[in-house]
């Protein structure tokens, strides 16, 4: 007889995803007899599912709604289809683009390398340079493009800042050859030890730097509305119900992102000296093995020169990436007149014509100045590639990001069109009864619980649409409960599986699953209250949140 263990096992577990595949829209099947409301909930139920398991990938669970609401009469085909590719599409696609060319031009590594020669050797003050380096980064580019960029450059530094097992090994070898003396040394077997006791310290500093790398890309992905796929999903669903007229801009967003980013980047880097002072305390130690730190400076600054000076490419790429935040900033800024309100016409200039624009620019402009005075005397004049080309943006890009962003742009229309929501908001209607606030962490503490084990962007595609009804209900300013559900989004820290970020440095760091989740607990609860807190002064004063106006909602 087998056990029920060995059964599942050996039946059941490798035919899951077939079994959720073909089951779920068979035991949904009763919902789409019952009204509207029913048959977008089965849509939305199945996505959910098949998100959660990753039955499907989630670009191919994102394209079912092309197929499920025409047939159950929810959407027409023409209108799904055109929710694929909204405003907030393009502005992630050009965002994207243009983070693509700073990692070909290898800027971000020249970034990250001189930041860690600024904060010096010591480990502690290497951490934080790293999350400073991780977060700023994830402010523009996504956060597994960060971390997979990072990993190898913690690795290194973490290595130099230790002598090489092999090099004392191979050094106390050489040593008792010359005396003679091989027999006094293998039973002593104090360089085995030795070596052991520093390989083991550099796993101990190394699983803490990861995990902060990991921790800031989130907290980064936050702070601007391209830096992550649950803002930009909040940002289409958000003007979808509300306009484009709501007091809502990539500068006031930055307003509450950037301070939030910041804050809690900084409280994590505290809590991560608290949880981990002892293997910190460790490499103070004498016997650890630890390198002298002018060495570990000066193998660092020779990685950092081994890049030599900026060169145009580089150049040209941080120009455009900074024209781009700055037309974004400025161009509707909020608290003065912006660059758009030269353009006296009736139709607005949307975030996603600038960034197209400049990506433009990008595929035009040389990466080598090899025309007109740039051209030395007597050299040949030769064409130069442009800053990008397709054939590297084509195999780069994160082509998925855009169908699951499309996905829930429909699921969000689906669920308003059907009054999916406003039949959920109703039932979460006694909300309504609890102070703001206690209702702003319950629906914090719900998402940041969701989002450990499913798609940011999926939860937030699911959630924000169920969220602005609820706001409606209770009488609160729809962006009162909708940023900050869309930061809890990303703050995904104590599974493997909430980020693509978090499973890339439990993997490196061939971590333990508790690592990550003592950090993560005390983690989520810091990053909510800092949240929240920015919510209840900063947004009072960009979005006018104060308790005298948080019944207003937006018309």
């Amino acid at each position: 007889m087998l056990s029920c263990k060995t059964f599942f096992q050996t039946y059941v577990s490798p035919k899951m995803k077939t079994l959720v595949i073909v089951l779920t829209p068979l035991l949904l099947l009763p919902l789409i007899f019952n009204g509207a409301e029913a048959r977008a909930g089965y849509c939305v139920l199945l996505m959910t599912i098949f998100w959660l398991t990753s039955a499907l990938p989630e670009a191919v669970t994102s394209l079912l709604p092309i197929v499920l609401f025409p047939l159950l009469d929810i959407l027409s085909t023409s209108e799904v289809c055109a929710l694929y590719i909204k405003q907030s599409n393009i502005v992630f696609f050009g965002g994207v683009v243009l983070a693509l060319g700073v990692e070909r031009s290898n800027l971000h590594r020249r970034i990250a390398l001189r930041v860690i020669l600024t904060f010096g050797t010591n480990p502690r003050w290497l951490m934080l340079g790293f999350m400073s380096v991780s977060m700023s980064l994830s402010l523009w580019i996504s956060n597994s493009g960060v971390t997979a960029m990072l990993i190898p450059i913690v690795n290194a530094v973490v290595d130099e800042l230790f002598h090489d097992s092999m090099d004392v090994e191979m050094g106390a070898n050489s040593l008792a050859s010359q005396h003679s003396s091989i027999v006094t040394l293998q039973e002593t077997g104090q360089p085995t030890k030795q070596c052991s006791r520093s390989n083991d310290i550099k796993q101990k500093v190394k699983v803490p730097f990861l995990i902060a790398v990991s921790y800031a890309a989130s907290l980064g992905g936050t702070g601007t509305l391209i830096g992550s796929g649950a803002p930009l999903a909040f940002k289409g669903i958000f003007e979808d119900l509300y306009g484009s007229d709501t007091g809502l801009s990539f500068a006031t967003w930055m307003a509450i992102g950037v301070p939030v980013a910041l804050i809690t980047t900084l409280l994590a880097w505290i809590w991560l000296q608290v949880l981990f002072a002892a293997d910190f305390k460790s490499t103070a130690d004498d016997d650890c093995g630890m390198r002298n730190k002018e060495d570990i400076k000066s193998s660092i600054r020779n990685q950092y020169t081994e890049l030599g000076p900026m060169t145009y490419y580089e150049k040209s790429i941080l120009f455009l990436f900074g024209l781009l935040i700055v037309l974004w900033v400025s161009k509707d800024p909020q608290f003065m007149p912006g660059w758009e309100d030269l353009f006296h016409q009736e139709n607005r200039i949307g975030d996603g014509t600038v960034a197209i624009a400049v990506v433009v620019l990008a595929f035009i402009l040389p990466s080598e100045p090899n025309f007109l005075c740039f051209r030395k005397a007597g050299e040949e004049s030769s064409s130069s590639p442009a800053l990008l080309e397709w054939s590297y943006v084509q195999r780069k890009f994160p082509w998925s990001v855009l169908l699951l962003l499309g996905g829930g742009y429909a699921i969000s229309d689906a669920s308003k069109v059907s009054g999916l929501s406003v039949l959920l908001a109703n039932y979460l209607s006694s909300l309504a009864t609890l102070p703001p606030f206690a209702v702003l962490l319950i629906m914090c503490f719900l998402t940041s619980a969701i989002t450990e084990i499913a798609s940011n962007t999926a939860i937030a595609s699911i959630l924000l649409p169920i969220v602005a009804q609820i706001t409606e209900v209770a009488k609160l300013n729809p962006l009162y409960l909708m940023m900050p559900v869309t930061f809890s989004c990303c703050h995904a820290f104590m599974l493997p599986v909430g980020t693509p970020s978090n499973a890339m440095v439990f993997s490196a760091g061939k971590m333990k699953p508790g690592d990550m989740m003592k950090a993560g607990a005390v983690m989520k609860i810091i990053s909510i209250f800092v949240l929240c807190s920015i919510m209840e002064t900063v947004g009072v004063a960009i979005f006018g949140l104060s308790n005298s106006q948080q019944s207003s909602c937006i018309e």
